[in-house]
């Protein structure tokens, strides 16, 4: 293609694409005011042979028409049209514009087709993290079901306690405890759940039942943390009496459902949610101590990055899990404290 054609076309996509019209002499530019570009304006009058129809098909005045197309070839500093009382063609600059620009269109209306196909279908994979013990009981059969109701789309489910950096590994939806602290993250709420301290009988009948937190110190606390350290902070009281107490174990695993074993093998003492320890409780394999500084409820969130939130398939999952906890009062929440 001659240099002077490829000239105008890249003029005139600075246009299309940007709405800004470059200035030869002084170096300014101006903003178009039209919602249709000189560029496909141009386009719909040689596919359409003249003003007056190409201003129907593009619901324009026939003036608009003419003046957008005399503007865009003054611009340019060159015809693009012949003009004569009975019909018009193109000259060889506007027969190359006129070829250009109709791919370069075509290629434009494609890629903005796929973008919103792309924002709106449920397809491609969806990445989602959870933690061991929640997404084990709930997450992964409700993983299950969303897949047998998308075949199109493929959904990538990693259980695992740490914290993941979301935005970094590209994961789209993490179900974790407390809110998104990251103006780069979206929390929606899924339930609030109880935390207790809990052992087993056995082990109460051979070491005591501790009646206050700082008797903690003298009992043998199992720990969660996720960097492998041997103690961790529970929290205790609620309204001004709150508070957090560093507790020291023997035992520690960064796997959160190990602790729960191990209280009820009769190792220690554990603060869990109380959905991690509801069945242990309902068949006195553990009981409850401290109930009297039972801190606030540990609420869930299913976070997703803010670039996701246009998403077809998050949306859809979030909206899933929200009603499947909203349906679950029972199984997730209660009892409540009284």
């Amino acid at each position: 293609m001659p240099q002077c054609c490829i000239a105008i076309i890249f003029h005139s996509l600075c246009i299309s694409i940007n709405g800004v019209i470059p200035e030869r002499a002084s170096g300014k530019s101006i903003k178009s005011m039209h919602a249709v570009t000189e560029m496909e304006i141009f386009v719909e009058v040689v596919r359409q042979g003249g003003f007056s129809a190409a201003a129907r098909s593009l619901s324009l005045a026939s003036s608009v028409v003419a003046d957008r197309v005399a503007g865009l070839e003054k611009r340019l500093g060159v015809p693009l049209l012949l003009r004569t009382t009975r019909r018009q063609s193109l000259t060889e600059a506007g027969e190359d514009y006129f070829q250009e620009a109709s791919r370069i269109i075509n290629d434009v209306r494609t890629l903005e087709s796929r973008i919103v196909e792309s924002a709106t279908a449920v397809r491609g994979t969806l990445h989602v993290t959870a933690p061991n013990p929640l997404g084990l009981r709930w997450i992964a059969p409700f993983v299950g079901r969303f897949a047998a109701s998308y075949p199109d789309m493929a959904t990538q489910l990693t259980l695992d306690d740490h914290f993941a950096d979301i935005v970094a590994q590209g994961i789209d939806i993490a179900i974790r405890g407390g809110p998104a602290i990251d103006a780069n993250l979206i929390g929606h709420h899924l339930f609030d759940t109880r935390r207790v301290v809990v052992a087993s009988p056995a082990y109460l009948d051979d070491h005591g039942t501790p009646r206050h937190p700082d008797e903690l110190a003298a009992h043998r606390c199992l720990v969660f943390n996720t960097q492998s350290h041997l103690h961790a902070e529970w929290r205790f009281g609620r309204g001004p009496a709150a508070r957090k107490l560093r507790v020291t174990g023997s035992l520690a695993s960064t796997n959160s459902a190990l602790p729960v074993a191990w209280a009820v093998a009769g190792l220690g003492l554990v603060q869990k949610s109380w959905w991690e320890v509801s069945e242990h409780l309902a068949a006195r394999r553990l009981v409850t101590v401290l109930d009297a500084f039972e801190p606030e409820p540990a609420s869930f969130y299913a976070i997703h990055p803010v670039s996701r939130n246009k998403s077809r398939k998050v949306a859809l999952f979030v909206e899933g899990l929200v009603s499947l906890f909203a349906d679950m009062d029972g199984g997730v929440r209660l009892p409540r404290r009284t």
